[in-house]
């Protein structure tokens, strides 16, 4: 999910604690050593937060999340200008294997909603077969021993900004590319995140664009 934009009015500071606080309980249905911390940082247009956090899975990669964000001067809607999930095997500091990318105004002509893959195929390889068996493919990975071709410094566009991945969705990538354990409360709450997550970017494609909304409900 991100940045909850149905409560316009309120402040920064309540705005972005209760996001925090959403993104802190979807880290702890997955591990209850999870950590989530805010603070205040000076965007390029205006006053924001950033919003970071670390979620471990036993055996398996770890993934890092963060979040720079503020509030819309004409909305007044809590808006993320970046964020970042990179998915780390190893320790803290250690490139990422992948990573992606949200950039609202980026200052080149790279996608603003973007993967970046960092590791060479080796690694995932070793990444991929070193990790849970918790999901049909992991098994399947396990069993093949296939290897991951190698890709380095390509931003992949990912459905710019209306359409970008939520954090959810990242942690569902990882429980079953990687095979890691997930309980059924924690999976129905990352269903449920995703859900949110596109009912919100629908009410703001809507009012980004009424006239193609009004136009679709008539057809």
């Amino acid at each position: 999910m991100a940045a909850n934009r149905d409560h316009p009015g309120e402040s920064l500071e309540f705005q972005a604690e209760r996001f925090a606080d959403h993104l802190g309980k979807i880290s702890s249905f997955l591990d209850e050593n999870s950590s989530v911390s805010i603070e205040s940082v000076v965007l390029s247009k205006a006053p924001g937060k950033r919003i970071s956090g670390r979620i471990a899975f036993p055996r398996n990669p770890f993934v890092l999340f963060d979040y720079r964000v503020f509030l819309d001067p004409e909305t007044g809607f809590l808006t993320v200008d970046q964020s970042t999930f990179s998915v780390i095997r190893g320790h803290e500091g250690q490139e990422p294997l992948v990573r992606w990318d949200y950039i609202r105004s980026p200052r080149s002509n790279i996608p603003c909603a973007h993967i970046q893959i960092h590791s060479h195929g080796d690694e995932w390889t070793h990444a991929l077969l070193l990790s849970g068996h918790h999901s049909r493919r992991a098994r399947r990975r396990i069993k093949n021993e296939a290897r991951t071709p190698r890709i380095a410094h390509v931003h992949f566009p990912v459905g710019r900004s209306r359409f970008r991945p939520c954090l959810e969705e990242i942690l569902l990538f990882v429980i079953d590319e990687f095979g890691a354990a997930c309980t059924p409360q924690a999976g129905e709450a990352l269903h449920q995140g995703i859900r949110e997550w596109e009912k919100i970017q629908l009410r703001v494609a809507v009012r980004h664009d009424r006239a193609v909304a009004l136009e679709a409900l008539e057809e």
